[in-house]
């Protein structure tokens, strides 16, 4: 199948729709409406992503989906419904750090997914921090700051000698 580009720009002009919707639902204290608005940006995310995997172009497609995750778990928080906020968080950095280490995956998207690392990290880290759970907010930055750091170090001499 040939590279579309209007594939990824359908998915992508929907998802920041979606995204915007979702953020003037969430502003305005419609949180059931902006929860719709959300889960609908994450599905378009992941198409984004799954574009993206197989066409080895927009590697920036995994920011959109911590994102989306981020803000679907944001709202969650205010319906307080923690345990599904924690586990769209959690779904974000498992998603984030198999991309990571899937070697099989072209390059500049494993980076971007180890940059993603940080994104999700803090966000992680500040929601535990809010439920005040503070040891594990600390355990769950120091593991994937561990993470972060040995993708690093690990890609960072093959490309110095290329």
């Amino acid at each position: 199948m040939a590279y579309d580009p209007q594939i990824y720009s359908s998915y992508e002009l929907n998802w920041q729709l979606h995204t915007q919707a979702g953020n003037q639902c969430l502003l305005a204290g419609s949180y059931l409406e902006a929860l719709h608005a959300y889960r609908k940006a994450i599905a378009l995310a992941e198409l984004m992503l799954m574009t993206a995997k197989k066409e080895r172009r927009h590697p920036e497609a995994i920011h959109a989906y911590v994102m989306a995750c981020h803000n679907l778990a944001d709202n969650l928080v205010k319906l307080e419904d923690f345990q599904v906020a924690e586990t769209t968080m959690q779904q974000a950095l498992d998603r984030v750090v198999d991309l990571m280490h899937a070697t099989h995956y072209f390059q500049c998207l494993r980076i971007k997914a180890a940059k993603a690392l940080k994104m999700v990290s803090l966000k992680v880290y500040e929601f535990y921090l809010r439920l005040g759970q503070q040891d594990k907010a600390r355990r769950v930055f120091e593991h994937n700051t561990e993470l972060a750091q040995m993708f690093f170090s690990q890609i960072q001499p093959r490309l110095l000698s290329v």
